[in-house]
């Protein structure tokens, strides 16, 4: 009978060793203590077995992300039918919600703008306004019209308007310049007139397929490569931005407060300004003065920080005139369209803009291809330099001001009816870039709250990585002393 009993005993120690073997191996169950150090163990514990190593060995518990993705989905899910979410870091796709649907992008479009006039033009470029003649003064009396040639300038400026702009942070082209240097030449009087030259750029004033209601609520200045204040009716002691009209006449309305700047520098003006006809052959003219605006970095600032429609415009016509010679925004838009193509490599957009500024119900992009402009240069890029900062800055200074995003986020907004958008750069948790755009549609977005939904998206990118732990230090010693 010992016979038998001896052997069924060990091997049932065998047993009992192989199984609490097995179960130390799996996972454990979720919430179940890792440390079993303190625990009494029971004779045939293998834990007590003897073994070969002498020393605690440390074995790595993976991490896992468990919240970005789960988050994000569940987000989404209250986001209109025509809305799209692309969220990327490093190359790759973390969430991705119809990347590829066509949708209004609104002011996402200005995106498209500033990367093809910092690949064309470059971020130092500078426009020139110019003052020219068919002969010098003599005597301080020039014996024929001033011409005032106009560059394109967005922001030529009076000193009223000049200072509403500089509190947005631009950095404006103060016309009265020109005024004073021709007056310190030694100009007294012109036998002539002040006449302005505006065909640098074609005659259209504003954009085809803009709605007309908000062509005439000036949601754009009348675009014309002379005019000042942005092309709105700006008038003497302004104060305010708001609620200004598009200027009819925006190359006269020049010409006539120039020929008033001159005057009330004493210079004699008999004749009353105008404008000059198109196509009219200058080249033989003298150069008489100039002013130079500031470099194309800080009106591309102001363009997206502060999301000014009319800076977009006259930008992209200048991105054309450099690409064909023709100050069209046509030639503007096919521009963008083989620029963009150019520096990333590939094709980026499948249709050229419509715009510049994105005001236009016909333009179309993707999310996937927003977040493809953005990551041409990347979040250390120079387009990324000049997006407004959540509760800092430009469009976002009053927006996700209590929300974990702010300071985290540079980010281009976007706003029309029916279209809530945002594109940028979240700093995650920990301390790497993530490249995110968000493009709503739709009639039900009046049934949500845009800008909610856009706070959470920001928190939930802000949070990442989310770490999921399996144990207090990610780390489980299995003790093989004895």
């Amino acid at each position: 009978m010992f016979r038998i009993f001896v052997p069924l005993v060990l091997l049932a120690v065998a047993v009992a060793t192989l199984l609490v073997s097995n179960q130390l191996a799996d996972e454990p169950v979720p919430g179940q203590p890792l440390g079993v150090a303190g625990a009494d163990l029971p004779l045939l514990s293998a834990r007590r077995l003897p073994t070969a190593a002498t020393s605690a060995t440390p074995v790595t518990t993976p991490k896992r992300e468990v919240t970005l993705e789960r988050d994000l989905t569940a987000l989404v899910i209250s986001a209109p039918a025509e809305s799209c979410v692309v969220v990327r870091q490093g190359g790759e796709d973390l969430f991705a919600k119809d990347p590829d649907e066509p949708l209004v992008p609104a002011s996402l479009q200005k995106l498209a703008t500033a990367h093809a006039a910092l690949s064309a033009l470059g971020p130092d470029y500078t426009y020139r306004t110019t003052v020219i003649a068919e002969s010098e003064p003599v005597d301080g009396v020039l014996p024929s019209d001033l011409y005032l040639v106009g560059g394109g300038d967005p922001l030529l400026a009076t000193e009223d308007y000049a200072e509403l702009l500089a509190v947005q942070g631009a950095e404006p082209t103060r016309l009265d310049g020109l005024a004073a240097e021709l007056v310190a030449d030694g100009l007294t009087r012109i036998n002539g007139a002040v006449i302005a030259v505006a065909d640098r750029y074609d005659d259209a004033t504003s954009v085809a397929g803009w709605p007309e209601e908000w062509v005439r609520a000036g949601a754009s200045g009348t675009l014309n490569a002379i005019a000042l204040n942005q092309g709105y009716q700006a008038p003497e002691g302004i104060t305010g931005t708001a609620g200004l009209l598009p200027e009819p006449e925006p190359a006269l309305r020049t010409a006539a407060l120039f020929d008033d700047m001159l005057e009330a520098r004493s210079v004699t003006i008999p004749e009353r300004p105008g404008v000059a006809t198109p196509d009219r052959d200058f080249s033989a003219y003298l150069e008489l003065g100039s002013i130079t605006s500031a470099p194309l970095s800080n009106y591309l600032r102001f363009m997206l920080s502060e999301s000014d429609n009319t800076t977009a415009e006259l930008i992209l016509k200048e991105v054309g005139r450099s690409w064909s010679g023709r100050g069209t925004t046509l030639d503007g838009a096919l521009a963008v369209l083989e620029l963009l193509a150019a520096d990333a490599g590939r094709p980026v957009l499948v249709f050229p803009p419509v715009d510049g500024s994105g005001l236009s119900p016909e333009n179309e992009l993707t999310c996937r291809q927003v977040t493809d402009i953005l990551e041409i240069d990347g979040p250390d890029g120079t387009l990324a330099s000049y997006l407004p900062v959540a509760g800092e800055s430009g469009t976002l200074r009053n927006r996700f001001v209590d929300s974990t995003a702010a300071g985290r986020v540079r980010a281009k907004t976007g706003s029309l009816p029916g279209v809530s958008s945002l594109a940028g750069f979240v700093t995650g948790d920990d301390g790497r870039p993530i490249t995110f755009a968000a493009i709503l549609n739709g009639e039900r977005l009046a049934a949500i709250d845009g800008d909610a939904f856009l706070q959470q998206m920001l928190e939930i990118l802000a949070a990442h990585p989310n770490f999921a732990e399996t144990g207090d230090s990610g780390t489980e010693t299995l003790d093989g002393g004895g």
